[in-house]
């Protein structure tokens, strides 16, 4: 992977974060009492601006996330044991046969009292049970990541 792609997937997964945690680019900004700007994080994440490493570390701090976290791209996938959801796709599709599916990511959602409305990680457990309780076959299981996963599955 060249450097240009590894700077690229950093940006998008401070972004990602960020989104996953429910906060905003000036929410941010307050919990670093002033020292990160919502204008300057949203230049890391487009990669309008260099990223220090203590830059790096007060976001990661913010975020409650190891700096590992934010330099490593994500997994994606179920062999991975995680596949990040967009909800927001997932709520405005117009097709019946996905009812089902976000009822029970809502499910998980809530038993996780970890919703924010954009997006849901699903761990490989989660991926089982929505194949049982959604009677997906393999291939539809796979269809169904593949249309709804953040990024798309490998």
């Amino acid at each position: 992977m060249s450097i240009d792609n590894e700077l690229v997937a950093l940006q998008s997964r401070l972004r990602a974060v960020r989104i996953s945690k429910g906060l905003t680019l000036s929410q941010v900004s307050s919990q670093s009492n002033g020292s990160i700007s919502a204008i300057a994080l949203g230049s890391y994440e487009r990669g309008d601006r260099s990223l220090s490493t203590q830059k790096l570390f007060e976001i990661s701090q913010i975020y409650g996330v190891p700096v590992n976290e934010l330099l490593a791209p994500p997994s994606k996938g179920i062999d991975s044991g995680r596949v990040i959801i967009d909800l927001r796709k997932l709520s405005i599709n117009q097709d019946s046969s996905t009812e089902a599916p976000l009822k029970i990511i809502q499910r998980i959602a809530a038993m996780r009292h970890d919703w924010n409305g954009e997006v849901i990680s699903l761990r490989s457990t989660d991926v089982t049970m929505l194949k049982i309780f959604a009677d997906y076959s393999e291939e539809e299981i796979g269809t169904f990541l593949q249309n709804f996963a953040l990024a798309k599955l490998k």
